[in-house]
């Protein structure tokens, strides 16, 4: 999607996103955004992209109005909407939101602006999935304490399949049936 992107920045933010995608959820991230951007330029003058010519905070309501808007997608979807497809599609719909306020010289866009709406965005998701700051925090302080055991590390690993366990068992060959000196 990334011809539609004007700025540099925003452009190279979504090629990040979608080199990142899995095939398999690419169909899916790619739906979610068309629907977005449908729904984002419907009604023309009046769309939720022209109502960011009067905004106060227009980097700031591009990223909760691109959360807001995947969480409306998802509840039309009764929940079916895959989470690892949502959350890239509602930050690229962000970035085409940034982008149109480039373009509409409504406010300049750069690295600066686009940290600023990571954050509004990433703390309006969190809050919308009902993440609290406390939650992210055990969180962090359960991995840390992980990664600094290194037997709980390796058995974690052993647990994704990243590693083989030194107990699994080692293959041997079987003899072919028709081996005579295997009988």
């Amino acid at each position: 999607m990334s011809a539609m992107l004007t700025n540099n920045v925003l452009e190279a933010a979504e090629q990040k996103i979608e080199s990142n995608l899995v095939p398999n959820n690419r169909a899916n991230y790619m739906k979610i955004v068309v629907a977005g951007m449908k729904i984002g330029l419907a009604k023309g003058p009046d769309s939720m992209l022209a109502k960011l010519h009067n905004s106060k905070d227009p980097v700031n309501d591009c990223a909760k109005g691109a959360v807001n808007l995947a969480m409306l997608l998802y509840k039309h979807t009764q929940g079916s909407m895959p989470f690892q497809a949502m959350i890239p599609a509602a930050m690229t719909l962000m970035l085409h939101g940034l982008d149109f306020v480039d373009k509409s010289k409504i406010v300049k866009i750069g690295a600066a602006e686009l940290d600023q709406a990571t954050h509004t965005f990433m703390n309006t998701m969190f809050h919308n999935l009902g993440i609290t700051p406390a939650m992210l925090a055990q969180a962090h302080d359960k991995i840390t304490r992980i990664v600094k055991d290194p037997a709980h590390l390796e058995a974690m690993k052993q647990k994704a399949g990243l590693v083989k366990s030194p107990n699994a068992s080692t293959p041997t060959s079987v003899p072919d049936a028709g081996d005579a000196n295997g009988v």
